[in-house]
């Protein structure tokens, strides 16, 4: 009997899922400086491709010197970083868990569109408690995408479309500038055999070694 629940309650996520968003959002990114010598912006990212299909998401940031991905797995709970360093391929498990942020989330009442959808406006606050650096970040989400995607503002109650950050005096804009639903081949979110994957303490270890 046990065993049929756990079950049913397996098959009630997947088909949540399954009546949700399926395709790419992609995000065109923009970064000001508020200091002039600042030299930080020419390696940031410039573009995010946000791909979601069933319970799991990939995210691709380009810059100037490479794309970074990200693969996330919302059954499991899982957000994994690929990078490529020193002609070695590395899996890097995040776990969202560990944040030593301190957030204050205010939800107004203002809204606006993006790609034709209505986004709510909410503002975050938050304090690194380990750093003591502070970020502001103004957001425009959407309740049609699940939340379970998405891993910047975990506790959000929403999907955002739109993120301004305000950061150690640069500001960084996220703001989705195409949303495409299609089909998506279930092989880009597959992680290369040839990839190792670490924990972050032990990559971290490892790069001292």
């Amino acid at each position: 009997m046990n065993r049929l629940i756990s079950v049913l309650f397996i098959l009630i996520a997947l088909t949540s899922f399954s009546q949700g968003f399926e395709g790419l959002i992609s995000y065109k990114i923009t970064h000001t400086s508020l200091d002039s010598t600042n030299n930080e912006i020419a390696s940031m990212p410039t573009k995010l491709d946000f791909y979601i299909s069933g319970e799991l998401a990939r995210i691709d940031q380009s810059t100037k010197i490479g794309t970074q991905t990200t693969i996330i797995d919302t059954l499991l709970k899982r957000n994994i970083l690929l990078i490529n360093l020193m002609d070695k391929k590395f899996g890097i498990i995040l776990n969202g868990n560990d944040t030593s942020d301190v957030e204050n989330i205010i939800y107004t009442e203002e809204s606006d569109d993006f790609l034709d959808l209505e986004c709510k406006k909410a503002i975050i606050n938050s304090i690194n408690k380990k750093t003591n650096r502070s970020t502001t970040s103004t957001i425009y989400y959407t309740n049609t995408i699940d939340n379970s995607y998405n891993i910047n503002f975990k506790k959000l109650k929403g999907f955002p479309i739109y993120y301004e950050i305000i950061s150690d005096n640069i500001i960084s804009t996220y703001e989705a500038i195409e949303m495409t639903k299609k089909n998506i081949d279930p092989k880009i979110f597959e992680i290369d055999n040839n990839t190792s994957i670490y924990k972050m303490e032990e990559f971290k270890a490892l790069m001292t070694q």
